[in-house]
């Protein structure tokens, strides 16, 4: 459990959104959250400035950063683990890495969730997890193996951008429920849960598939 004193600030700008929280041991005190395609590190940094102001603090009062590392966009995992690490090492901080996995599961942690994303590629990224712990790792998951990988592991509830395959896949009549975003609170609260399990770890980008970009190969240049 939080010191009810600590600052923690929880950042997501992998799903979509930019969103920021701020929490005085595990209450929110300040939110804000944007859908937006592109433009988040210029956004995020304002929204930082505007939560600090909400809450009457300033940065270097903030104790925790939890950021969302992936998986998601390449460039918002890039984006959004650069800025905490930056903000970290100003105001002496402990930056920690958060899955947008277990963010995801995280307002379901009474249940048996499964967390899934459409990763493009006819591939799903999926983890499952019970009782707020997960049961496997993450893994990015063939399409037409889906059902297999969902047959030996009953599910209750199923949240992410892959729900309608994963509902289909499972027997269950698919809906038009909207995928909320990831809530930066849940964030910060599994950023402190970590710090208390001793499980924390320096935020870095985590892909379950390496990006399309790729650096050029070296080329040999001989005289003429």
């Amino acid at each position: 459990m939080a010191d009810t004193d600590t600052l923690t600030l929880g950042l997501d700008v992998c799903m979509g959104h930019c969103s920021v929280a701020l929490l005085r041991g595990e209450a929110r005190v300040a939110h804000i959250s944007e859908a937006m395609p592109r433009g988040h590190i210029e956004r995020l940094s304002q929204m930082v400035e505007q939560a600090l102001s909400q809450a009457g603090v300033e940065a270097r009062d903030i104790d925790v950063i939890g950021v969302t590392c992936g998986p998601g966009g390449f460039t918002g995992a890039r984006l959004g683990v650069a800025f905490a690490r930056g903000l970290a090492l100003s105001t002496g901080a402990q930056a920690v890495g958060v899955s947008t996995l277990e963010a995801l599961a995280a307002p379901h942690a009474a249940e048996r969730v499964i967390a899934a994303l459409d990763g493009g590629r006819g591939e799903i990224f999926a983890q499952i997890f019970e009782q707020g712990d997960p049961v496997i790792d993450a893994r990015a998951v063939p399409e037409d193996e889906l059902s297999d990988f969902l047959a030996t592991r009953p599910i209750t509830h199923v949240v992410g951008t892959a729900r309608a395959q994963v509902l289909t896949c499972l027997g269950r009549a698919s809906d038009d429920q909207m995928v909320p975003p990831i809530d930066p609170a849940d964030v910060g609260r599994l950023a402190l849960q970590k710090i208390t399990q001793s499980r924390a770890s320096a935020p870095k980008p985590f892909y379950l598939r390496a990006p399309d970009a790729k650096r050029a190969a070296a080329v040999e240049l001989r005289p003429a």
